[in-house]
């Protein structure tokens, strides 16, 4: 019984270092595909706008939201202890500072994690990065450098 523990385990460790292995040479890969990033510098910027630009309009509007959801709670708690005038400056530099950044992360992981994970989950089971290999291109620097850059 015990030595089953210590199997799974010793498995589980193995299993671990080699996944790390795995990102390890992916991210050598695409440090090494960096050197043609001035000839590739459409597929970055197309991920730039897909990134950037695309998640422009969900951040404005949580960050619109967050920022209404505050003032009315600040100003339930304030009530006549602070002039409401005040109010709106305090909201905004909160939401601006403090707020702001994490929600403009969180949002911008969750949509574009999705849609990269999605994207290339779906070129892996057409097939369509076996066929770019078939075509002599380098799927790390065509698809993986342009966006972890």
């Amino acid at each position: 019984m015990h030595a089953i523990g210590i199997d799974r385990l010793g498995r589980r460790a193995i299993s671990f270092l080699a996944e790390v292995g795995e990102i390890s040479l992916m991210q050598l890969k695409i440090i090494t595909s960096m050197r043609r990033v001035f000839r590739d510098r459409h597929l970055v910027f197309e991920q730039m706008e897909h990134i950037g630009v695309g998640s422009l309009p969900l951040v404005l509007i949580i960050g619109m939201f967050t920022g209404m959801v505050s003032s009315w709670q600040a100003a339930y708690q304030f009530q006549g202890m602070i002039s409401f005038s005040l109010l709106g400056g305090a909201v905004s530099r909160a939401i601006f500072i403090e707020l702001g950044p994490v929600l403009t992360a969180i949002v911008i992981a969750g949509r574009v994690g999705a849609s990269i994970a999605a994207e290339i989950g779906t070129m892996k089971v057409t097939e369509q990065i076996d066929a770019l290999e078939s075509m002599a291109i380098n799927p790390v620097r065509y698809l993986a450098m342009p966006r972890f850059l």
